[in-house]
This record gives C-alpha cells, structure tokens and sequence, in this order.
C-alpha cells in the first residue's frame, strides 16, 4: 500500500472515525484486539501477501486503542517502506515513535473537534 492510499484511508477516516476497524479493512489492514502484555500496547506487521496486521491490546480503553490504531497507521505510511521490519522492545524514546505518537495525537484530536 503506498502513501496516497493510507493518505486517502486517513481522508475517509476523518469522516468516519467511529467505523476505523471496518474502513480499514477496504485498504488491506486488519486490526486484532487481543491479550497482550501490559506493557505492549500494540505493533504492526505486513504479511507475505501486502496485508497489514495491525495487533492492539485488548486491556485498553477504547479510545487508546483508537491512538494505537493511528500511531500504527503512521509507521505503515512513513516508516515501513524504509524499514520494513522492526524488532524491538522499549523502542518508544525513537525519533520515529515520537513521530507516530504526535501524530495520533493530532489526528485524534481533529476526531474530537469534528
């Protein structure tokens, strides 16, 4: 998936932010919900076959769910296709988890002020 689809995905959520999980699916990304560790809120991967598999704690409410969804969005747009693989824990002091942070936070932020 390149930029301008996750960018079109980004568009179309904006309208839609309620339905990220079913949206997300017409842009081959499949989040799970599912027991992690406490101290893994959540991580992307990209599969054999172009999916992307987005993997979220299930403990968490809601809405940080949400922020990990987005958070994870980031790394398919801007970091995966540079780097396709991370491995690694305690990596959130990294440029690019700062990045990712900030920017669910402001995309968050324009779900609220819709």
């Amino acid at each position: 998936m390149g930029a301008k689809n996750i960018n079109s995905f980004l568009k179309n959520l904006q309208n839609n932010s309620q339905k990220f999980y079913e949206l997300a699916h017409h842009y081959d990304i499949y989040p799970r919900i599912t027991n992690l560790t406490p101290q893994l809120w959540g991580f992307v991967y990209k599969s054999s076959h172009g999916n992307y598999y987005i993997i979220i704690n299930k403990n968490l409410s809601f809405e940080l769910q949400q922020k990990i969804f987005i958070h994870e969005i980031k790394h398919i747009r801007d970091d995966m296709p540079k780097h396709p693989y991370f491995i690694g824990l305690n990596m959130q002091h990294l440029d690019f988890e700062k990045k990712a942070d900030t920017f669910s936070k402001n995309m968050i932020n324009i779900f609220d002020n819709k």
